[in-house]
């Protein structure tokens, strides 16, 4: 008989060997994700610094004296969303020998109260090793909304092709102008079909504002190409550490932005440019490149598995009908 009941002290050594047994699974498939999270003692780190967060709260999953499964969750509040529960990458983990279905029981449990307190919208990072689990999340009406994925420079193979002639160089102060009109380029494509993702100007000034100050961070790496005299494209990068993530790889950066000019697209701009970046990436030191996009954006759905980033991870989500709070069918 299974028992879902709260997270006590006792559960979290069991719940570590959960996860780094499914950090182990992952790693099977996607073998430049972190090893030392194979080790219960730092899974039980990651796991203790979930639980310290303000909002954060968790059911476990028990059998007799055995804890089969977990998940934490956290809740939150902010304008894009309003109020959500949050599910974390290292927040869900099961036995692998327990049915996928017990994540089913364990969402249904926690769920029931976040929907009686008025938490409408879920969001999870879900791993993407095992297709059999995340597929559950599929089955209970979680929808893709972002994709997360990591290209090995290592096995990087220039893609060729007819190339234009670019001139490529680092970005500076100067530029600042140029970017802050750079930053409508991805915004307006956002917003088209089949995307359809609404930018306020409130939030369009803020972006504008974010890409006017990479010209100033000393730590990104920004990278220009011009055709002629036309700005043609750009890409930003970052070093990305956390020593609590269990997918992030070792010597890796993180590409938060990127983007062609519209009136370029399709003529290989793109492609030119992430060989340029990607090579000198590689000069610095560093092994991997952390990226993610928007999963209705076809163009970089299509671009970035081309260039050879695997997806790692999914960020999904649920919203419930407000009207489950009354609309029961009873008298």
């Amino acid at each position: 008989m299974i028992q879902i009941i709260s997270v006590e002290e006792k559960h979290i050594r069991q719940m570590s060997a959960l996860l780094s047994k499914r950090q182990a699974r992952e790693r099977k498939i996607f073998p430049y994700l972190p090893d030392k999270f194979e080790e219960i003692d730092e899974t039980e780190m990651v796991i203790r610094k979930l639980l310290e967060r303000p909002y954060a709260s968790g059911v476990v999953a028990v059998r007799g004296i055995d804890v089969i499964g977990y998940l934490i969750y956290e809740f939150k509040e902010e304008a894009h969303r309003g109020r959500y529960v949050w599910m974390d990458y290292e927040s869900i983990a099961i036995s692998e020998h327990e049915h996928p279905r017990l994540l089913r029981l364990l969402y249904a449990d926690a769920g029931a109260e976040w929907v009686k307190h008025g938490y409408f919208h879920h969001v999870l990072m879900a791993p993407l090793g095992d297709e059999m689990v995340f597929e559950q999340w599929l089955d209970q009406g979680f929808a893709f909304e972002q994709k997360y994925a990591i290209l090995s420079l290592d096995d990087y193979e220039p893609k060729n092709g007819s190339l234009p002639e670019l001139e490529f160089r680092r970005g500076t102060k100067a530029d600042a102008p140029l970017l802050k009109k750079m930053a409508v380029w991805n915004s307006i494509h956002q917003a088209a079909a089949p995307s359809w993702h609404p930018i306020t100007r409130e939030t369009m000034e803020n972006v504008q504002k974010s890409y006017v100050a990479l010209t100033e961070d000393e730590e990104a790496y920004l990278w220009l190409a011009n055709q002629g005299e036309q700005p043609a494209g750009f890409h930003v990068y970052f070093r990305k550490e956390d020593p609590f993530s269990l997918v992030t790889p070792e010597n890796c950066v993180e590409l938060p932005a990127a983007s062609t000019n519209p009136d370029m697209r399709g003529s290989g701009i793109g492609r030119a440019l992430a060989n340029h970046c990607f090579g000198e990436l590689k000069k610095e030191g560093y092994d991997y490149i952390f990226a993610d996009w928007h999963t209705p954006n076809q163009l970089a759905s299509y671009f970035w598995p081309r260039m050879g980033f695997q997806p790692v991870m999914v960020r999904m989500s649920r919203q419930i009908d407000p009207r489950i709070s009354w609309a029961h069918g009873q008298d």
